[in-house]
């Protein structure tokens, strides 16, 4: 049976209009905090930027859930929403202290383990479909732990780009929403509504030119909740046709993690050691713009959301022609970009009237340098951190001691 429309919409709307309120709060304090993303070599950003945008996505998506669970109480959405709540919690709090205080690889895959684990043993995994068959049973839930850290780290590593990861995880939530909507089940359906609509509100945010980043608050929990919904699925059209028709549809991040992983190997790396060589950074050192990157990308992940609708519907044949698809896209780029250089152009000043300065900006104070005299500098911050200010002119005032 066809989930009912009004379940689908609620959320959508709750959780749009959550998170398109949070969002800005939580960019200023940030900006108050200084918990910024700093460019360096591989980062294509040429200013500081906030990263905290994960607590605005997960504030809406978690009281989407949470109305839905209130108004539609019965068994068949409880049961299997209230599964993910414990594991997404989990990456929501390793996502927090990561983004203010820097976590390494390592500890953060064991999180991402046990929040898989977690999600596992509430009976959001595979091994749900093989009771009774102990080796396959113990089969299942290792492949569906591995399936949840493999997409955690996927939608983890295509965030290097205004929007992309967000307006990647949108598309693909719209297409497990299809394919939830034809096979019956509101537990998909609200929490890819959910989903959508916190991420397409931060978008507004997070689009070139972007304002505040998801971090990894935000992209670890996209991550494990896309690759619920495969598992979830799986109880209506079975474990392999669930787990290659969700690989499919998450066909951008899945390519440019396995590219990621063959390249780091072929070079002697380790697969956790970062480099300026994903899908993205080969797209704009080939002569795309930032939003040409992102919107290509986007482009390509439609065709690999309509394959993997297809592949749901029985067409199985979808999921290899994504697999070529994937292959030649990532080959093309490589030999097309490996003599090419990343060029990152930085945005140009904007010198605001006094006017705006006026009325726009607001002034953080330097901080004091220990065993000097402190000094107190006049100068503001635009409300857009990304767009670099000259210093005011004004007189400077020392603070001697008496």
């Amino acid at each position: 049976m066809p989930t009912p429309l009004h379940v689908a919409l609620a959320p959508f709307a709750i959780a749009f209009a959550t998170t398109f309120v949070l969002a800005p709060q939580v960019r200023k304090f940030a900006i108050q905090c200084r918990v910024t993303d700093k460019p360096n070599g591989r980062k294509l950003h040429p200013h500081a930027i906030p990263h905290f945008g994960g607590v605005a996505i997960f504030g809406g998506f978690f009281l989407a859930l949470l109305v839905a669970l209130a108004t539609h109480p019965g068994p068949e959405l409880a049961g299997r929403v209230l599964a993910l709540l414990p594991s997404l919690l989990i990456l929501f709090g390793l996502g927090l202290v990561d983004d203010l205080r820097g976590l390494r690889a390592g500890v953060k895959l064991v999180y991402q383990v046990l929040a898989a684990v977690c999600a596992v043993a509430m009976g959001a995994g595979f091994q749900v479909l093989l009771v009774g068959d102990a080796w396959a049973y113990a089969l299942a839930a290792v492949v569906a732990i591995l399936w949840y850290v493999g997409v955690c780290n996927s939608i983890n590593l295509i965030d290097g780009l205004d929007g992309l990861a967000a307006g990647t995880a949108t598309i693909a939530s719209a297409a497990f929403l299809v394919v939830a909507w034809r096979v019956g089940d509101p537990a998909v359906a609200v929490i890819c509504t959910g989903l959508a609509g916190a991420l397409l509100a931060f978008l507004r945010y997070n689009f070139h030119p972007a304002r505040i980043f998801m971090g990894d608050t935000g992209s670890m929990f996209v991550g494990l909740t896309l690759g619920a919904l495969a598992c979830l699925l799986a109880e209506h059209v079975g474990m392999w046709t669930a787990l290659l028709g969700s690989a499919t549809i998450l066909g951008v991040p899945i390519m440019d993690t396995a590219a990621a992983i063959v390249r780091r190997l072929a070079a002697g790396r380790h697969i956790f050691e970062a480099d300026g060589e994903h899908t993205h950074h080969r797209l704009m050192r080939i002569g795309l713009s930032h939003r040409g990157a992102v919107l290509s990308l986007y482009g390509l992940e439609i065709v690999f959301a309509v394959l993997g609708c297809a592949v749901f519907a029985g067409f199985q044949r979808g999921f290899g022609l994504a697999v070529a698809l994937g292959v030649a896209t990532a080959s093309a780029l490589a030999w097309k970009a490996r003599r090419m250089p990343l060029q990152v152009t930085p945005r140009p000043a904007v010198h605001p009237s006094p006017a705006w300065s006026a009325t726009r900006a607001r002034a953080i104070p330097e901080p004091i340098p220990q065993r000097v005299v402190p000094v107190v500098r006049d100068h503001v911050v635009a409300d857009d951190v990304l767009t670099p200010l000259p210093t005011v002119a004004g007189p400077v005032r020392a603070q001697t001691r008496a």
